[in-house]
């Protein structure tokens, strides 16, 4: 039996940011989510937040891209094909924290797209392969226009199984990041001694 599948425009509001990094006399001050907290993380929380840079931005900017829970921020510009499209998932409400230039934002409508399932539908094969091939541009810059992200496919299930979906990813992602802190925070190991005494024994 054959997947329904919906475009994503259809189920989702997709809007690109233009917000840069600048700070302007007359803007509000705001904290800015870049293209790198969105390439380089599974879902963005409220413990990231003093990490965010500081910047400014218009009042209908701060409308229309700060960070809410259940969106999904997707990088839509690379160097390469198959390095475009790499999806986040906003995990918390954040009152002074939008996304930067370089990035779409993807608002679910929630009754029938839940944005975790979203998140890591769009970190599959099945996607970077839609984004890969959809890509405009050459050389050195692709980017993905707000026509491929609105015509992207999404296979559809019943809701309650796009939770218990999105529920698994987040729960391993959790225990990753959890490794990875306990890893950081691990003392680095003396070699030097093992070091002579293979030295001398050799």
């Amino acid at each position: 039996m054959q997947m329904d599948k919906q475009k994503l425009g259809d189920i989702a509001t997709v809007e690109i940011s233009g917000v840069d990094k600048k700070t302007k006399d007359g803007e509000q001050e705001i904290r800015l989510c870049n293209f790198v907290d969105v390439y380089y993380n599974w879902a963005i929380t409220t413990a990231q937040h003093d990490g965010f840079m500081f910047a400014t931005a218009r009042p209908n900017e701060i409308s229309k891209f700060q960070l809410k829970k259940g969106q999904v921020a997707l990088t839509k510009d690379s160097e390469t094909r198959d390095d475009i499209g790499v999806p986040t998932y906003i995990a918390d409400d954040f009152d002074d924290v939008i996304l930067g230039y370089h990035c779409a934002l993807i608002t679910p409508n929630k009754d029938i797209l839940d944005g975790r399932y979203l998140n890591a539908l769009l970190h599959t094969d099945y996607a970077k392969k839609y984004f890969a091939c959809n890509a405009s541009g050459s050389g050195q810059r692709y980017a993905l226009s707000v026509e491929a992200l609105n015509s992207f496919p999404v296979p559809m299930i019943p809701l309650r199984n796009q939770e218990r979906i999105g529920e698994i990813f987040s729960a391993l992602d959790k225990k990753i990041e959890l490794n990875r802190r306990i890893n950081q925070n691990l003392p680095m190991p003396d070699r030097s001694s093992r070091v002579e005494e293979v030295r001398l024994a050799a």
